[in-house]
């Protein structure tokens, strides 16, 4: 059975003056085993300076002097012990015609290890919350998508401070979502509380994988599928008058122009506050979607229209940037105030999010950074764009459930498609 074996110091980081700083110093040592697409994390019991351990070579640097004075020598003769137990393991399991588990293997291991003479300390037993942000250091997401998953691990601090891996089941994960949605403590929608326990429960099957624990409380606890009204956005028409509008007011003017250009790019808020001037390549703003880049990254290409080079023409920025920007939470007020100096007011029906209940609102009280990408998607499905296309620029994965969330389907849209067959 085939296997590989190797040796590498953790990462591990601590905030220091709010700055996230890695640690360098006296770090673990792990021996990662990976198998027929499983993969054995397993604390050696050594310890080490970052500069000492040399992955590409998995060798100690020379003349180095270990955090528990153990020298050279005597640590490379017990990794070379772990290589021989796991090798010895693998011949048997063989032998044997036995596809070990991650859990078979990691006893096995230490049996035969308490028949060797091998310096090995026992590991950190880690607390849940330190094991939730070691889960979120770890994982290969995006910053957006780590600072998801830290906001959840505070809620659960708050929610109960005392959490441990044991006490959470089907009536703790109700109680959470009561907290989550009551008015006084969480004050969340129906759909950011599904969000919220879809998180943990990513976070509890991390932890059976890497046997931090075996209690898994979701096996029987069903989390709400989220549910979403008809998307709202502007019309062309109201588009191309923002465009064309003589705005006095220089902030609002420029918050009108981050606005339609998103609207003729489609992209998320995250991705076009990094466009530089060197993000247009032959007349396309071209990118990598943030969510994405850690899974299956593809670049992601989208032709400029006229309206959009005349936004860009309006800016030569010092620092490469393609627009100004100030911030997400910023953009998202100077919106509202934009379209209420502008009279874009009509009302639109939307569901409540807490209530789940259809009321009417002024446009302008709901516009937000994400209603120029449903302009961008809601106006090209319209026009008759293949989803395919379309979500080709958007950045939406194939047979993405979200997708249909930026455009709903009207009379125009079904009289166009039974004309097909008149």
């Amino acid at each position: 059975m085939k296997y590989t074996l190797k040796f590498y110091s953790e990462k591990r980081s601590k905030m220091i003056n709010g700055i996230k700083t890695p640690i360098t110093l006296n770090v673990p040592l792990i021996m990662s085993v990976s198998f027929d697409n499983n993969q054995m994390l397993y604390f050696t019991g050594k310890r080490c300076n970052i500069a000492q351990w040399k992955t590409e070579d998995q060798c100690l640097t020379k003349n180095v002097t270990l955090p528990n004075g153990q020298s050279r020598q005597d640590f490379h003769s017990d990794l070379n012990k772990l290589r021989w137990i796991v090798d010895e393991l693998f011949k048997s399991y063989s032998f044997a015609s036995i596809l070990p588990s991650v859990h078979q293997l990691r006893e096995d291991l230490k049996t035969n290890i308490d028949k060797e003479d091998i310096e090995i300390q026992k590991p950190e037993v880690l607390g849940f919350f330190d094991c939730f942000k070691k889960y979120v250091d770890d994982s290969p997401v995006t910053p957006g998508r780590k600072k998801q998953l830290n906001k959840t691990r505070n809620k659960l601090l708050k929610f109960n401070p005392d959490t441990t891996f044991d006490i959470v089941n089907s009536q703790y994960l109700s109680d959470f979502r009561t907290f989550l949605l009551d008015k006084e403590k969480g004050n969340l929608s129906k759909n950011t509380v599904s969000c919220e326990l879809r998180r943990m429960r990513a976070f509890y099957g991390y932890a059976n994988k890497f046997e931090w624990t075996t209690n898994y409380p979701f096996k029987n606890f069903t989390i709400d599928t989220e549910v979403y009204g008809d998307p709202i956005f502007i019309t062309t028409e109201e588009r191309d008058f923002l465009f064309n509008a003589e705005i006095s007011n220089p902030r609002l003017a420029y918050i009108r122009d981050i606005f339609i250009f998103q609207c003729f790019i489609g992209c998320r808020v995250e991705d076009l506050m990094s466009f530089k001037r060197e993000s247009i390549i032959d007349n396309c703003i071209e990118y990598i979607a943030g969510k994405t880049v850690d899974n299956k990254p593809r670049t992601i290409r989208v032709p400029l229209t006229k309206k959009a080079k005349t936004i860009i023409a309006r800016y030569n920025l010092p620092n490469g940037d393609l627009l100004p920007f100030l911030s997400k939470e910023k953009y998202n007020k100077y919106l509202k105030e934009l379209f209420k100096d502008q009279e874009i007011n009509r009302m639109v029906t939307k569901l409540d999010p807490k209530t789940r209940k259809y009321i009417q609102v002024p446009i302008c009280d709901i516009v937000s950074s994400h209603m120029a990408r449903r302009v961008f998607i809601g106006g090209l499905h319209h026009a008759g764009a293949k989803d395919s296309i379309i979500a080709s620029m958007s950045g939406h994965a194939e047979h993405s459930r979200a997708f249909s969330r930026y455009y709903n389907i009207g009379k125009e849209d079904q009289q166009s498609a039974i004309s097909l067959i008149e």
